[in-house]
C-alpha cells in the first residue's frame, strides 16, 4: 500500500577460495578440491547476520562438478523452479558484474518462484507479453544452437510453444540474461515499464540479495505433515491442527465452505479473497480481478511476506498503524490470511471504494 524504496545493505563477501570457475556454458568446477559452495554469501537475517534459523530457505548455489559435461536445461539446478541460486546460464550474455542484480530481480518479481503464472507478466523475471515464447527463442536460438546443436534446435522447438513460467531455471535464466544484455535491457524491469521498485541496473551496484530482510523473500513452504496428508488423504494430524493456530482457517471454512488449497498458499488466499470480498462488500468477478493483479504485485499472495523499510506487513502490505486501528495485534494480523484479507478489504474500500479504483491508483503510483 506504499511506495517502496530501493535502498540496499552490504553484506560480505563471499572468500575467493569458494569461487567457482567457468569451464564452459552453463557448467562450472570448484576452484578448490573442496565440495561445491554458494557463490553469493548467503543471506542475512533481520538481524543482519547470517542466517542459521531459516533451515527450508534456498540460497543461492553453484552447479556440481559431478555435472560437468551434461546439457545444462537437465542438470539439477537447471530444472530446479523454486527459490535462489547461481546462474544456471553461464553463456556469452552472462556477466558475474550484474548476479547480484539478478537476483535483486528474481526477489522482488517472484519471490524465487520460476512457476510463476499470475496474470499477464510470467515466470521468475515476470516477463510480459510482449517476450512471447517465440520472440525470446529468437534471441536464444543462435547462441544455443552454435554450442549445442541438435540438441538445444530441439528442446527451443518445444520452447515456442510453451509459456515463460513452464521453462525451467536455465531457460529463463538465459532469456534474462539475454534480453538484459549487459544492461541495454535493464527498462524491462524499471518503472519506466510498469515496476513499483528499482533494482540499481549498474554493475557491481547491488548487493545482498536474496535477503529475509527485504521485500518478497519467499521461502519454500514445504510442511513433510501436509504433504502426507495431502498424499494419503487422512484427515489432518495434532501437528497439523496446531499449525492452522490463528489462522482463523476453521471461521473461515464455516462462512465459505471447504477448499482443497492448503492454507497459507497463495492459492488458499486468492480463493478465501473471491469469497470474502463478494460475501461482504459485493465485489464480484472484476473487482476480484483487480485486487488479485494488485495484491500479485505487492505481495504475490505470500501472506507471510514483509518488507522491513516500513514494516509493512502480509497480503496487501498494510502497515502496523492501519493494523491496530481495526483491532489486530501484528502477531494476529500476521498469522492469518482471514485478517489480513479482513483488513485490507477494509482499507481499499475506506479509502478507495473499490479494488478498482485501488488498482487505477496503483497502475499510477506504485503504491496504494
Amino acid at each position: 500500500m506504499r511506495a517502496r524504496s530501493s535502498r540496499v545493505m552490504a553484506v560480505g563477501i563471499a572468500s575467493l577460495s569458494a569461487a567457482l570457475v567457468v569451464t564452459s556454458l552453463g557448467s562450472a568446477v570448484a576452484a578448490s578440491a573442496a565440495s561445491t559452495v554458494p557463490v553469493v554469501s548467503p543471506a542475512a537475517d533481520d538481524t543482519g547476520d547470517a542466517s542459521t534459523k531459516d533451515s527450508n530457505e534456498r540460497r543461492p548455489r553453484g552447479g556440481s562438478a559431478t555435472e560437468a559435461g551434461v546439457l545444462p536445461w537437465l542438470t539439477e539446478a537447471g530444472q530446479d523452479i523454486k527459490g535462489y541460486r547461481a546462474s544456471a546460464y553461464q553463456g556469452q550474455y552472462f556477466d558475474q558484474r550484474f548476479e547480484q542484480y539478478r537476483l535483486c530481480v528474481v526477489q522482488r518479481e517472484s519471490g524465487g518462484n520460476y512457476d510463476e503464472a499470475s496474470g499477464s507478466f510470467v515466470g521468475a523475471y515476470q516477463m510480459g507479453p510482449y517476450n512471447s515464447p517465440s520472440r525470446v527463442v529468437g534471441k536464444l536460438q543462435a547462441e544455443m544452437e552454435a554450442e549445442y546443436g541438435s540438441a538445444a534446435a530441439k528442446e527451443l522447438n518445444k520452447l515456442k510453444s510453451q509459456p515463460l513460467y513452464r521453462w525451467n531455471r536455465f531457460w529463463q535464466d538465459a532469456a534474462f540474461w539475454t534480453i538484459f544484455n549487459r544492461g541495454a535491457g535493464w527498462r524491462q524491469w524499471s518503472s519506466e515499464w510498469g515496476a513499483n521498485w528499482n533494482c540499481d541496473h549498474r554493475a557491481n551496484a547491488e548487493s545482498g540479495w536474496p535477503s529475509s530482510s527485504r521485500y518478497n523473500y519467499t521461502p519454500i513452504e514445504k510442511s513433510a505433515t501436509s504433504d502426507a496428508s495431502a498424499s494419503t488423504g487422512k484427515s489432518p494430524t495434532a501437528d497439523t491442527k496446531k499449525s492452522l493456530r490463528g489462522t482463523r482457517h476453521a471461521a473461515a471454512e464455516r462462512r465459505f465452505g471447504s477448499t482443497q488449497h492448503e492454507v497459507g498458499t497463495p492459492e488458499y488466499s486468492q480463493w478465501l479473497a473471491k469469497k470474502f470480498i463478494a460475501a461482504e462488500y459485493g465485489w464480484k468477478y472484476r473487482e476480484f480481478r483487480a485486487l488479485n493483479k494488485m495484491w500479485f504485485k505487492e505481495s504475490n499472495w505470500r501472506y507471510d511476506v514483509v518488507n522491513w523499510q516500513g514494516p509493512w506487513y502480509g497480503l496487501g502490505q498494510v502497515n502496523g498503524p492501519y493494523i491496530k486501528a481495526e483491532g489486530f495485534s501484528i502477531s494476529s494480523y500476521r498469522a492469518s490470511p482471514y485478517v489480513q484479507i479482513k483488513v485490507g478489504a477494509d482499507y481499499i474500500e475506506n479509502r478507495y471504494g473499490s479494488p478498482k479504483n485501488a488498482w487505477k491508483f496503483w497502475k499510477n503510483n506504485g503504491w496504494y
